[in-house]
């Protein structure tokens, strides 16, 4: 197994453990840019790793403008209870991977489902000199629960945001108030004996629905690869990009069972930020 089959498996794994259970297929969802009128979004194939899930695939250069940079490709999925948004940039190209930042872009997008939307925007810096000498990806994304799927609930449920960083300079990069001991965090990687040269950012946080008692959690995580992890004289470079977010609402003690024990990232839901929203 090379390193990028690796790295994405072990990343579309995490996301697919949230989409476990059984759900309604969704039935018109769109994509677009923001300001500008939605395209609907056509169901692809059913995947039998996700039972009773209508998978919506996408690349973003179908509809945003010219790019200098590889645009992500991706997919999203959603039940009443559950989605995964998940996007990949930079694989695919003559030897299997190209440099997915060229220069710096920012750009916007949203998906708007029957259950779930998610509007996000990526945000490249390409290495450029010793002063900046490390790409850098941000996603910033609001995803809201659109239905209140439990008595009293009020609906749609608060936006909860993501904010993941995936520096290629940086092993793992949190969040300024992520609240995880370093040893844990260490050992969470050490354990996923994940390729040399693998980036993570992380974010995870939770909102309560109005007038309910359930939580929409929502784990955000991107991942990368640099080509020259241990040479100080090349720039860190990704060569491939992925990752998105991933939600489940569900009764707030159950939260502790979202991540699994892959990678020890269990520790990290019990540690994460609480964004609760106001009655």
């Amino acid at each position: 197994m090379t390193r990028a089959t690796r790295l994405t498996a072990w990343v579309f794994l995490l996301g697919l453990a949230l989409l476990a259970g059984p759900g309604s297929p969704a039935s018109a969802t769109v994509i677009g840019i923001p300001g500008n009128p939605p395209t609907n979004l056509p169901a692809g194939p059913p995947n039998p790793n996700l039972p009773g899930y209508n998978l919506y695939p996408f690349m973003l250069n179908g509809f945003l403008p010219p790019s200098p940079n590889p645009l992500p490709s991706g997919v999203f999925a959603e039940s009443p209870l559950q989605f995964n948004l998940v996007m990949q940039a930079g694989l695919g190209g003559p030897n299997g991977k190209t440099d997915p930042i060229v220069a710096a872009q920012s750009f916007n997008f949203f998906i708007i489902g029957d259950f779930w939307s998610v509007q996000a925007q990526i945000e490249y810096k390409p290495a450029t000199s010793i002063f900046a000498p490390s790409d850098i990806v941000t996603m910033t994304a609001d995803s809201v629960h659109r239905i209140g799927p439990h008595p009293g609930e009020f609906a749609p449920g608060p936006a909860v945001p993501s904010n993941v960083v995936l520096n290629a300079g940086s092993a793992i990069t949190l969040p300024p108030d992520f609240d995880v001991r370093g040893d844990v965090l260490r050992r969470a990687v050490h354990d996923a004996n994940l390729p040399a040269g693998a980036r993570f950012g992380f974010d995870v946080r939770a909102a309560t629905h109005t007038l309910g008692t359930d939580e929409d959690v929502v784990f955000g995580i991107l991942a990368g690869q640099i080509a020259n992890p241990n040479n100080p004289f090349v720039g860190n470079e990704f060569e491939f990009w992925l990752g998105g977010v991933a939600g489940l609402h569900t009764p707030e003690p159950a939260t502790l069972l979202l991540w699994g024990t892959a990678a020890g990232l269990g520790y990290l839901a019990r540690r994460r930020r609480n964004y609760k929203a106001a009655p």
